[in-house]
Protein backbone atom coordinates (compact mmCIF):
# COMPACT_ATOMS: atom_id res chain seq x y z
CA UNK A 1 0.00 0.00 0.00
CA UNK A 2 1.34 3.38 -0.97
CA UNK A 3 1.06 5.40 2.19
CA UNK A 4 0.01 5.56 5.78
CA UNK A 5 -2.82 7.73 4.45
CA UNK A 6 -4.20 4.78 2.48
CA UNK A 7 -3.95 2.65 5.62
CA UNK A 8 -6.03 5.25 7.42
CA UNK A 9 -8.58 5.35 4.61
CA UNK A 10 -8.83 1.55 4.68
CA UNK A 11 -9.49 1.66 8.44
CA UNK A 12 -12.24 4.26 7.97
CA UNK A 13 -13.73 2.10 5.22
CA UNK A 14 -13.58 -1.03 7.41
CA UNK A 15 -15.24 0.78 10.30
CA UNK A 16 -18.05 2.06 8.08
CA UNK A 17 -18.66 -1.44 6.70
CA UNK A 18 -18.61 -2.92 10.23
CA UNK A 19 -21.03 -0.22 11.39
CA UNK A 20 -23.42 -0.88 8.50
CA UNK A 21 -23.28 -4.64 9.10
CA UNK A 22 -24.01 -4.13 12.79
CA UNK A 23 -27.03 -1.95 12.01
CA UNK A 24 -28.31 -4.56 9.57
CA UNK A 25 -27.91 -7.35 12.12
CA UNK A 26 -29.94 -5.40 14.69
CA UNK A 27 -32.72 -4.43 12.26
CA UNK A 28 -35.71 -6.62 11.51
CA UNK A 29 -35.37 -7.69 7.89
CA UNK A 30 -38.80 -6.42 6.78
CA UNK A 31 -37.90 -2.90 7.99
CA UNK A 32 -35.00 -2.81 5.53
CA UNK A 33 -37.46 -2.81 2.61
CA UNK A 34 -39.62 0.07 3.88
CA UNK A 35 -39.21 3.38 2.05
CA UNK A 36 -39.71 6.56 4.11
CA UNK A 37 -41.25 8.21 1.04
CA UNK A 38 -41.68 7.54 -2.66
CA UNK A 39 -38.59 9.65 -3.43
CA UNK A 40 -36.30 7.94 -0.91
CA UNK A 41 -34.56 4.59 -1.06
CA UNK A 42 -35.27 1.76 1.35
CA UNK A 43 -32.48 0.62 3.65
CA UNK A 44 -31.87 -2.38 1.41
CA UNK A 45 -31.66 -0.12 -1.65
CA UNK A 46 -29.00 1.91 0.16
CA UNK A 47 -26.99 -1.21 0.96
CA UNK A 48 -27.41 -2.64 -2.54
CA UNK A 49 -26.15 0.66 -3.94
CA UNK A 50 -23.11 0.55 -1.65
CA UNK A 51 -22.23 -2.96 -2.82
CA UNK A 52 -22.59 -2.12 -6.50
CA UNK A 53 -20.81 1.23 -6.26
CA UNK A 54 -17.77 0.03 -4.33
CA UNK A 55 -17.33 -2.90 -6.70
CA UNK A 56 -17.64 -0.55 -9.67
CA UNK A 57 -15.10 1.96 -8.31
CA UNK A 58 -12.62 -0.74 -7.28
CA UNK A 59 -12.77 -2.18 -10.80
CA UNK A 60 -12.18 1.31 -12.22
CA UNK A 61 -9.28 1.92 -9.81
CA UNK A 62 -7.60 -1.34 -10.78
CA UNK A 63 -8.11 -0.62 -14.49
CA UNK A 64 -6.53 2.83 -14.09
CA UNK A 65 -3.51 1.25 -12.41
CA UNK A 66 -3.05 -0.94 -15.49
CA UNK A 67 -3.93 1.74 -18.08
CA UNK A 68 -3.13 5.14 -16.54
CA UNK A 69 -4.93 8.03 -18.19
CA UNK A 70 -7.79 5.90 -19.55
CA UNK A 71 -11.26 7.39 -19.42
CA UNK A 72 -13.05 6.26 -16.27
CA UNK A 73 -16.24 6.64 -14.25
CA UNK A 74 -19.92 6.84 -15.08
CA UNK A 75 -22.93 9.06 -14.67
CA UNK A 76 -26.12 8.61 -12.63
CA UNK A 77 -27.82 6.81 -15.54
CA UNK A 78 -25.37 3.90 -15.56
CA UNK A 79 -27.37 0.69 -16.03
CA UNK A 80 -25.73 -1.33 -13.21
CA UNK A 81 -26.14 1.60 -10.83
CA UNK A 82 -29.85 1.82 -11.66
CA UNK A 83 -30.36 -1.94 -11.47
CA UNK A 84 -28.78 -2.06 -8.00
CA UNK A 85 -31.55 0.14 -6.58
CA UNK A 86 -34.45 -1.23 -8.64
CA UNK A 87 -37.14 -2.28 -6.15
CA UNK A 88 -37.83 -5.58 -7.95
CA UNK A 89 -34.14 -6.50 -7.81
CA UNK A 90 -33.72 -5.35 -4.22
CA UNK A 91 -36.81 -7.24 -3.03
CA UNK A 92 -34.96 -10.51 -3.74
CA UNK A 93 -31.90 -9.61 -1.65
CA UNK A 94 -31.62 -11.23 1.79
CA UNK A 95 -30.15 -9.54 4.85
CA UNK A 96 -27.60 -12.27 5.60
CA UNK A 97 -26.38 -12.16 1.98
CA UNK A 98 -25.75 -8.41 2.02
CA UNK A 99 -23.96 -8.64 5.37
CA UNK A 100 -21.65 -11.27 3.91
CA UNK A 101 -21.17 -9.26 0.70
CA UNK A 102 -20.33 -6.13 2.71
CA UNK A 103 -17.73 -7.99 4.72
CA UNK A 104 -16.23 -9.38 1.49
CA UNK A 105 -15.85 -5.82 0.19
CA UNK A 106 -13.25 -5.08 2.86
CA UNK A 107 -10.79 -7.64 1.51
CA UNK A 108 -11.49 -6.55 -2.08
CA UNK A 109 -10.75 -2.91 -1.21
CA UNK A 110 -7.66 -3.91 0.76
CA UNK A 111 -6.29 -5.99 -2.14
CA UNK A 112 -6.88 -3.13 -4.57
CA UNK A 113 -5.23 -0.56 -2.31
CA UNK A 114 -2.17 -2.80 -1.93
CA UNK A 115 -1.58 -2.28 -5.66
CA UNK A 116 -1.58 1.52 -5.38
CA UNK A 117 1.82 3.21 -5.35
CA UNK A 118 2.52 6.69 -4.03
CA UNK A 119 2.97 8.09 -7.54
CA UNK A 120 -0.38 6.62 -8.65
CA UNK A 121 -2.35 8.83 -6.25
CA UNK A 122 -1.62 12.01 -8.18
CA UNK A 123 -2.25 10.60 -11.67
CA UNK A 124 -5.26 12.10 -13.43
CA UNK A 125 -7.50 10.89 -16.22
CA UNK A 126 -10.54 12.05 -18.17
CA UNK A 127 -13.90 10.85 -16.86
CA UNK A 128 -17.30 10.05 -18.32
CA UNK A 129 -18.68 12.21 -15.52
CA UNK A 130 -17.70 15.85 -16.15
CA UNK A 131 -17.64 16.49 -12.37
CA UNK A 132 -14.81 13.95 -12.01
CA UNK A 133 -12.89 14.85 -15.16
CA UNK A 134 -9.18 15.27 -14.45
CA UNK A 135 -9.45 14.21 -10.80
CA UNK A 136 -6.49 12.27 -9.35
CA UNK A 137 -6.71 8.64 -8.28
CA UNK A 138 -6.66 9.84 -4.68
CA UNK A 139 -10.13 11.33 -5.37
CA UNK A 140 -11.44 7.97 -6.53
CA UNK A 141 -10.18 6.28 -3.34
CA UNK A 142 -11.11 9.02 -0.90
CA UNK A 143 -14.44 10.28 -2.24
CA UNK A 144 -15.94 7.50 -4.34
CA UNK A 145 -15.02 4.59 -2.09
CA UNK A 146 -14.32 5.71 1.49
CA UNK A 147 -16.43 8.86 1.92
CA UNK A 148 -19.18 7.41 -0.26
CA UNK A 149 -19.64 4.46 2.11
CA UNK A 150 -19.37 6.67 5.19
CA UNK A 151 -22.03 8.98 3.79
CA UNK A 152 -24.38 6.11 3.01
CA UNK A 153 -23.94 4.77 6.54
CA UNK A 154 -25.30 8.12 7.79
CA UNK A 155 -28.12 7.91 5.24
CA UNK A 156 -29.00 4.39 6.46
CA UNK A 157 -29.18 5.59 10.08
CA UNK A 158 -31.40 8.56 9.12
CA UNK A 159 -33.58 6.27 7.03
CA UNK A 160 -34.09 3.76 9.83
CA UNK A 161 -34.98 6.57 12.25
CA UNK A 162 -37.79 7.53 9.87
CA UNK A 163 -39.26 4.07 9.36
CA UNK A 164 -38.96 2.48 12.80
Amino acid sequence: MATALLNEKLEVFKKSIDDIAEVLKKTEEYVLYVKPSEEEWSGMQIVSHILEAVNFWIDDLEALLVVPGAKWGRNHEHVRRLAAVDEKVVSRIKKEDVISALQNLVSKVEKALLKVKEEDLVKTAPSYNPNFDGKPLSFLVDHLIVKHVTGHYGQLIRHLDKVQ
